[in-house]
């Protein structure tokens, strides 16, 4: 991942992230959809075109090639993005052609609230990289800055200290970097 790249919000998110992370309605429930390579963005289409909530964290990614700058988004969790539907929808998500498969979430809960992190940090604007996933550490909040609201563990190498913001299910996450006195323990 160029680690200049710059997370972008996804213009199919709605504006306030209450909307979008919320539970699923009597017999929808979040899932997290895998994709077939280089079809996130088709699948997100996808889920527009039949009505499914939906989450494809976005990053903008930066090239310079012959004195010519580029950019264009690029999924933040290559392969995957997250979506709320009925059990009708997901079948006509599947008969796309753009998934592998669909993977259920046990923990409804827990993955909206690491969804909505992430979804802070993107709007905020932060610089996040992809990172293994963190098991250990203190759990912070931050207080101030572009991360600000947003909770996750602290990571310390080569004397930076990230904030990382886990996606448990999919065994993986992204990171920040932080100051120490913008965050508290929580």
């Amino acid at each position: 991942m160029n680690p200049t790249a710059q997370p972008a919000a996804t213009p199919e998110t709605p504006a306030a992230p209450e909307d979008l992370f919320r539970p699923g309605a009597d017999y929808s429930v979040w899932f997290v959809f895998h994709t077939r390579p280089r079809c996130e963005k088709k699948t997100a289409q996808a889920c527009r075109d039949l009505q499914i909530r939906h989450y494809l964290p976005l990053y903008e990614s930066r090239h310079r090639r012959d004195k010519r700058s580029y950019s264009f988004d690029v999924p933040l969790f290559p392969g995957y993005l997250f979506g709320c539907c009925d059990r009708g929808q997901r079948v006509a998500l599947l008969r796309s052609g753009y998934l592998v498969r669909t993977i259920d979430v046990l923990d409804q809960a827990h993955l909206l609230d690491e969804l909505h992190n992430i979804y802070l940090a993107c709007q905020g604007g932060a610089d996040l990289t992809l990172f293994p996933q963190l098991k250990r550490g203190r759990q912070v909040q931050v207080l101030r800055g572009p991360l600000a609201g947003v909770c996750g563990r602290i990571s310390k190498r080569k004397e930076a200290l990230r904030l990382v913001l886990n996606v448990s299910i999919l065994g993986a996450a992204v990171a920040a970097e932080v100051d120490m006195e913008d965050v508290e323990l929580i």
